[in-house]
């Protein structure tokens, strides 16, 4: 159900505002509301972000070097006080870490030009002379450069040129003399040729010399890396330090940022903000245990005021929000979908997968990870959602006869106990169709009731009824024509039902024009909706599709394992079973995750679009209070 929002309104001293903003965020009840159009200046805020921002990249900076967490590990459980007192520590090993980080970059910076120094003089490793003796003089400019192989004889002929090559090749290295008045006229010839300046480094000695000393001095880079290396191992053993510090930054910002929100005089200051209906003694409560000197008031949301949207469900139906919340969170005004919902999603995930084997899978592994990694927030609905979608699939792999891609009915003579759907595809798509018929007509029901909720009687009688008189109509006059052995009564009374829902249409769909023509018109264009309703019908044969494609390829990759498997050949026979059963289970598993994604996104868009588009407003956004939203830990409050 969707909980009633109040808006809050508190006024205390500014000598107890940091008192009162901890005890607000240890109880996570409060949304505090921007009071200002723009974000206050806050010296604090803007320390504890950069402080919070060089923690992370510290942190980012020891994970490659630090132990990884396992699949199931979960996350850390810490008590604020021990967080705190974890800041200092933590600050410091991440300066540590930046002057590492400081000292890395610089290396690899100077190892990389090291290395590129030597590409370029590999040239002129031919050239006899000191590096820093070629260069112009008085009366004499000179020229260093690498000229194509085919430009050569050209240069040579340049009378007032003096040139020396060093070495060959398709490029070749060359110093080039000539009078310092002749110095425009060899640029100007330079640029009829292929030709590139080349400038030496300001290193000692010849260039072979020059690459040899920086070879040396790379080789010691790679050791001082190789140092820094277990260096940066050691400080990653400390990287919990550094993670509960960030935390810990994480939960002062924050607060530092609702701070941002307030306004304040020289005495007092005043919070506004959302709380829950059934919290607010909880939040009082919480501002008494700091002062008796404040003024607390809680008022009605306006009309122009959205309140954030929170729905409130029991332990069953909550792991279902998660998906809810794919599409968008309801209206504070409307209904909260979830409860409606779920058990059309256990049931039609279950279909999609339909293999007992997939479903034990599927579940144990839920299980496993529900246990031991202690998920939260969405992903902890998502998985809670597969384990509830698990245990559908293996009643509906009994049902249907499907374990691991192997049909029960082979094996055991009692399954399956509905029909072999490999066997008999028409009564698996009429079972999808007909689940697909009561899912739309209980999303009509929902409008009604939706309707009432809001004392609509006339969208409930004249917009929502009519269809659901449509609906069952035709499906009492179209069923017994298809199965047969139904009393002729009942085909007699659908055709009349569905008439009448679109006679109240016709006349009523308009009922707000007062021009009879346009209120026809309206009518005939509500009833054009039946394609779309057909529509919305056929969409349940993905239900048909997805279920039968997982049997069909688990059978596949049974078959073919089953292939390797069965050779002659006695050694062969050994081998072939041996990466058979790798194979196997390699395959189902890729198989059940594959198939698991499908079923998953495929039975959320029927929730969405076939049902949730039938009564259900959108729209609404996430109430976000002040709490502990930390990234590595897991806050353990004081009981």
């Amino acid at each position: 159900m969707i909980v009633a929002m109040k808006r809050m309104s508190l006024i205390a001293l500014k000598c107890d505002e940091a008192e009162i903003l901890k005890a607000l965020q240890d109880i996570e009840a409060v949304q505090v509301i921007r009071m200002t159009d723009e974000t206050a200046a806050s010296a604090e805020l803007d320390a504890l972000e950069q402080r919070g921002a060089r923690l992370t990249d510290s942190i980012d900076a020891v994970k490659p070097y630090a132990k990884k967490d396992g699949f199931l590990t979960p996350k850390r459980e810490e008590r604020l006080e021990d967080l705190r007192s974890k800041v200092d520590s933590g600050v410091s090993i991440s300066s540590e870490v930046e002057e590492l980080v400081r000292t890395k970059n610089a290396l690899k910076a100077e190892h990389e030009k090291n290395s590129e120094v030597i590409s370029s003089l590999y040239p002129w490793l031919y050239c006899p002379y000191q590096m820093q003796s070629i260069g112009s003089k008085k009366f004499v400019k000179v020229f260093a450069g690498l000229i194509a192989a085919k430009d050569l004889d050209r240069l040579k002929e340049q009378d007032y040129l003096s040139a020396e090559q060093f070495g060959g090749g398709s490029v070749i290295a060359v110093i080039v003399a000539c009078h310092i008045d002749d110095a425009k006229a060899a640029s100007t010839f330079f640029k009829t040729v292929d030709w590139a300046d080349y400038v030496f480094p300001k290193l000692d000695g010849t260039p072979l010399q020059a690459q040899d000393t920086l070879r040396e001095r790379n080789r010691e880079i790679e050791t001082e890396l190789a140092e820094l290396e277990e260096k940066f191992k050691t400080l990653a053993e400390q990287s919990n330090a550094l993670k509960d510090a960030s935390d810990a930054i994480r939960i002062e910002r924050d607060r530092a940022a609702a701070g941002t929100a307030l306004k304040r005089t020289k005495a007092a200051f005043v919070l506004e903000g959302w709380i829950r209906e059934d919290e607010k003694d909880k939040v009082e409560k919480a501002v008494a245990g700091v002062t008796d000197a404040y003024s607390f008031e809680v008022f009605d949301p306006t009309e122009d005021e959205i309140p954030p949207s929170v729905v409130q469900n029991n332990s069953f139906n909550r792991p279902f929000e998660a998906v809810q919340n794919l599409y968008s969170r309801p209206d504070p005004k409307g209904i909260d979908g979830t409860p409606y919902m779920t058990p059309f999603y256990i049931l039609l995930f279950g279909l999609m997968l339909s293999d007992s084997g997939y479903g034990l899978l599927l579940m144990i592994g839920s299980w496993l990870y529900i246990k031991f990694k202690k998920p939260t927030g969405m992903s902890g609905g998502v998985v809670r959602v597969l384990f509830w979608g698990g245990l559908s699939t293996i009643v509906w792999g009994v049902l249907v006869g499907t374990f691991f891609g192997l049909t029960l009915n082979d094996k055991i003579g009692i399954f399956p106990l509905l029909f072999n759907p490999m066997e008999d595809s028409m009564m698996m798509l009429g079972l999808c169709f007909g689940l697909g018929v009561i899912h739309i007509l209980f999303g009509y029901v929902m409008k009604m009731k939706v309707a009432f909720m809001q004392k609509d009687w006339q969208t409930a009688i004249f917009d929502a009824l009519p269809w659901i008189m449509i609906i069952l109509g035709l499906v009492l006059y179209l069923v017994p024509s298809l199965m047969g052995g139904l009393p002729p009564i009942v085909q007699t009374i659908g055709l009349p039902l569905a008439g009448l829902g679109a006679l109240i249409i016709l006349l009523f769909k308009g009922r707000g024009k007062k021009n009879p023509i346009k209120r026809t018109i309206s009518g005939l264009g509500e009833l054009y909706n039946v394609s779309s309703l057909l529509a919305d019908v056929l969409s349940y044969a993905r239900l048909f599709a997805l279920g039968i494609a997982t049997g069909v390829i688990a059978q596949v990759f049974n078959d073919l394992c089953g292939m390797l498997m069965g050779s002659s050949n006695p050694i062969m026979a050994v081998l072939g079973f041996i990466i058979g059963c790798v194979l196997l289970v390699g395959l189902h598993l890729f198989n059940v995750a594959i198939n698991t994604l499908g079923a998953f996104v495929h039975c959320a868009r029927l929730q969405y679009v076939e049902f949730y588009g039938k009564f259900y407003e959108a729209g609404g956004r996430e109430f976000l209070p002040l709490g502990y939203r930390t990234k590595y830990t897991n806050i353990q409050k004081n009981s």
